[in-house]
């Protein structure tokens, strides 16, 4: 199987030197969005800086644009699950900047009446096919102020990111300042306590974008000391229920009468 990536735009008036050259960039611009951020969403140990997806070819009949992506092994096959996904219109299983990038290419469909074609070059069907009526739906989704507990498992890149480890294993990529960047370096590993403006997924309250505002090295305590504060607080109420083994059975005893 090749290892290039198509995308065939379509329609009346649509060939090389009769498109404006700014629309060409932002579709080129979306197309590496939308593979390299499904890369690293498929592959967490893959940083979407080291992913290139360059363009090499743009062939003359309707306008043929092909890239040779780096990774060939990572980026192809997300490439062709994602086209699936627009396919099956399951939009909201692609990362958000992904249906971002989407929305770019729609939307050239609909000014100018076309089509978009997403393929794997030298096939002659596509995956996938964008044309004038596609709608890419908007995510409802909730911001606010949050803190989160992570382990921060990576930190840099040009423009500042880091990659953090939540408690339940979920990994989330988050805008950073360098100078916080910096400060992150010298925790790698490590948890930490981070606060900052947080966007959730309405559908499911899943955290989807989260941009670093401060950030605090997490607090080792002795277990000894922990679970004396924990018996100075809740202890009293804890012994006024008995007997463990009796809290038990009466448990089980209401549960069977209910």
């Amino acid at each position: 199987m090749t290892e290039d990536i198509e995308i065939r735009l379509k329609g009346e008036g649509i060939r090389p030197g009769l498109v404006r050259s700014h629309e060409l960039a932002e579709i080129l611009e979306a197309v590496e969005d939308f593979v390299s951020y499904e890369a690293e969403r498929n592959s967490p140990d893959v940083r979407r800086e080291d992913l290139v997806v360059g363009l090499y070819a743009i062939a003359d009949e309707s306008i043929g644009l092909r890239f040779k992506a780096s990774l060939a092994a990572i980026t192809l096959p997300a490439f062709v699950g994602a086209s699936q996904l627009v396919a099956s219109g399951s939009f909201h299983d692609l990362a958000p900047q992904s249906r971002k990038a989407l929305q770019v290419i729609a939307g050239f469909t609909k000014r100018h009446n076309a089509t978009a074609e997403f393929k794997v070059a030298g096939k002659e069907l596509p995956i996938a096919t964008i044309t004038a009526e596609t709608i890419i739906p908007e995510e409802v989704r909730i911001t606010g102020l949050t803190e989160i507990t992570a382990k921060t498992i990576r930190v840099g890149g040009k423009v500042p990111r880091a990659m953090l480890e939540l408690l339940d294993g979920t990994v989330i990529y988050c805008e950073v300042s360098s100078e916080i960047a910096m400060e992150l370096g010298h925790h790698l590993y490590k948890l930490g306590n981070f606060s900052g403006q947080a966007t959730w997924r309405a559908a499911d309250l899943l955290l989807d974008e989260f941009e670093i505002l401060t950030f605090h090295p997490f607090a080792a305590r002795d277990p000894i000391e922990m679970l004396d504060e924990l018996r100075a607080e809740i202890g009293g109420s804890l012994e006024a229920l008995g007997p463990v083994n009796d809290l038990v059975t009466r448990l089980r005893r209401d549960e069977d009468e209910a």
